[in-house]
């Protein structure tokens, strides 16, 4: 358990939402705060990552393919990779802007770096293909964010920030590429949602949306200083957790397909530490004096989810049209053209694949049942530096 050290004049004031009022929503499950929670992991990934390689390698031993390799997992019904692209940076847009407000245009680096740490979310991208530069986005690659990081004099940021984009892409590709689990396995998510304590699923959690990694664009685009490892892994977990719980209220989370709180025996308790391990972050990064971006960062999941395009999409099923406004932004902040001929082919052929119904991840018998946060929410139809 960390003790974060407890500074004479916190930079911002404590949120109204705390462990003294959480009883009050019902989104907390009536109990409100049930911590503290312990902050220690019990479950080593890396066996686990093993093992969906190893089911995948046994898989193209046997002659086996790969459909799912730039489907489509937004579950927005887009048929063109243009469409997704577009979105991602439109999405990453609307985030700065939620995050820092006027400056969110400040460093375009910035959010050509989230835009990379959305699309993965949204496409099953191989690794090798993002980092290696196959993949692209309005004509640049990750091969190209590295050689203008570095040219702009990024340095440690830009270590941190781009190992934690090669993590995500890792683990979401693993997520993406692990089997249903059955008799023959224990799944991935299953094996973490499995662990005794909340930790080990809330810092996956963190490094597949690659939180991390964005706090830092927020802290380097609202020019904070220097700032500490504890307040931006805190205020990443708690940007991800402040999302989940407002999701959570509107009927979204339960259409994740991967949900750090289901348990087949323990899924309450599992809940309850979920959101009290946020109320625990929150403070701590608020009375430890961390500024008042990266404390707004870590709230910011009450805020966006209910303005944001991305997620009223989600709850519709549907793409919105781009209004002049934003498409003048994408151009401006991007480029014209989203995509190239090869990534167009790709996803158009993943598509064909999954509409044809060979897609295993949207086969509707593997299509686990709806869950929640609290059972009940209605059911929704459908230039900063781091310290050496």
């Amino acid at each position: 358990m960390r003790n974060p050290m407890k500074a004479d004049r916190p930079a911002t004031t404590r949120s109204r939402y705390n462990k003294h009022t959480a009883h009050l929503y019902a989104v907390m499950g009536g109990d409100g705060y049930a911590g503290p929670v312990a902050q220690c992991h019990e479950v080593n990934v890396w066996p686990l990552l093993e093992k969906v390689t190893e089911r995948w390698d046994a898989v193209q031993a046997r002659g086996g393919g790969t459909p799912e390799h730039y489907s489509d997992w937004t579950k927005k019904r887009d048929t063109e990779a243009a469409d997704t692209v577009s979105r991602a940076c439109r999405d990453t847009i609307q985030w700065m802007a939620c995050w820092c407000g006027e400056r969110f245009d400040a460093d375009p680096l910035g959010l050509h770096y989230i835009a990379f740490a959305t699309v993965i979310d949204d496409i099953c991208i191989p690794p090798l293909d993002l980092v290696q530069g196959r993949f692209r986005m309005y004509g640049r690659s990750v091969p190209d964010l590295v050689r203008a990081m570095d040219a702009a004099g990024w340095g440690r940021d830009a270590v941190h920030a781009l190992l934690s984009l090669v993590r995500q892409a890792i683990v979401q590709y693993a997520e993406k590429m692990d089997f249903p689990p059955g008799d023959e396995h224990v799944g991935l998510q299953a094996a973490l949602n499995d662990s005794p304590n909340m930790w080990d699923g809330v810092m996956f959690r963190g490094n597949t949306g690659n939180a991390y990694g964005t706090a830092i664009m927020v802290a380097r685009n609202s020019a904070t200083g220097p700032v500490s490892f504890p307040w931006l892994m805190d205020s990443a977990i708690c940007d991800c957790l402040s999302m989940d719980l407002c999701k959570s209220a509107l009927g979204i989370y339960s259409t994740d397909d991967h949900q750090p709180t289901s348990s087949t025996h323990r899924a309450d308790e599992r809940k309850a530490s979920y959101r009290s391990i946020y109320l625990d972050l929150i403070d701590d990064l608020v009375f430890a004096g961390a500024p008042e971006p990266l404390v707004h960062f870590g709230r910011s999941g009450f805020l966006f989810v209910q303005i944001q395009d991305r997620y009223q999409e989600r709850r519709q099923g549907r793409r919105f049209p781009l209004a002049p406004p934003m498409l003048r932004e994408l151009e401006r902040l991007f480029g014209e053209v989203p995509t190239d001929e090869w990534l167009d082919e790709a996803f158009t052929a993943a598509n064909r694949i999954r509409l044809a119904g060979s897609h295993g991840h949207t086969r509707a018998q593997e299509v686990e049942p709806p869950h929640r946060l609290h059972p009940s929410v209605p059911q929704e139809t459908r230039a900063t530096r781091l310290p050496a």
